[in-house]
């Protein structure tokens, strides 16, 4: 397989990108991990990494969509390090905290033959400079993603239920019309559920490792 960035750059190792996308609260991240494991148990090595670690660090939230926008992703810092993967040759992993909105680095010692990008802002970002191997949106009710979206950002990003539900309404829904939306006509996989979506994707990905 040879990748070619839009840039011009050539990479002519063999290493897959699969960008696992779709609103907030529809399990990517879950559903990512599952994946990770699923390919595993095929022999084939995947590293998870989440667009939400691109934030930018101390970022001035928009005054149209707060943090539900692209422009809250550090651009320039994710394409770095995607370029850096798909060479195998990524040696520190970046972090973001959603509660203090820091941002730090870890050491990153894994093994991989395919990436797994998962999130919902970043793929756009992504997608105007390389196109990934495998587009999966990721989809689940609105009534169920609030309730979701609640337990999460309650228990782990020490916010209110009231605050949660008050950026629901005012950002979170417009920037997903906006911003994460319009993915759904360019996916090549959508999965709204676990059980039927993973058998599904794991077929693909290998499908892409024998065609390479």
């Amino acid at each position: 397989m040879m990748r070619v960035f839009r840039s011009g750059a050539v990479d002519e190792q063999i290493c897959l990108l699969i960008c696992i996308a779709g609103p907030s609260a529809t399990g990517k991240t879950h559903f990512s991990e599952e994946l990770k494991t699923s390919l595993a148990q095929s022999g084939i090595a995947a590293v998870v990494i989440g667009f939400d670690d691109y934030y930018r660090e101390h970022w001035t939230p928009d005054s149209i969509y707060g943090f539900d926008t692209v422009d809250a992703i550090d651009r320039d810092a994710l394409i770095d390090d995607v370029q850096a993967l798909l060479e195998r040759r990524l040696q520190h992993r970046r972090r973001y905290d959603m509660s203090t909105r820091d941002v730090s680095w870890e050491s990153f010692n894994e093994i991989w033959d395919v990436v797994l990008l998962e999130g919902a802002f970043g793929p756009q970002l992504l997608m105007d400079h390389l196109d990934p191997d495998l587009l999966i949106y990721m989809y689940a009710s609105l009534p169920i993603r609030v309730i979701r979206r609640l337990r999460r950002d309650v228990r782990e990003r020490q916010r209110t239920p009231l605050s949660v539900l008050r950026q629901s309404v005012m950002q979170m829904l417009p920037g997903e019309r906006r911003f994460i939306h319009p993915l759904r006509r360019s996916a090549d996989l959508v999965i709204r559920d676990l059980p039927t979506g993973l058998p599904l994707a794991v077929k693909r990905i290998e499908g892409l490792i024998k065609r390479s």
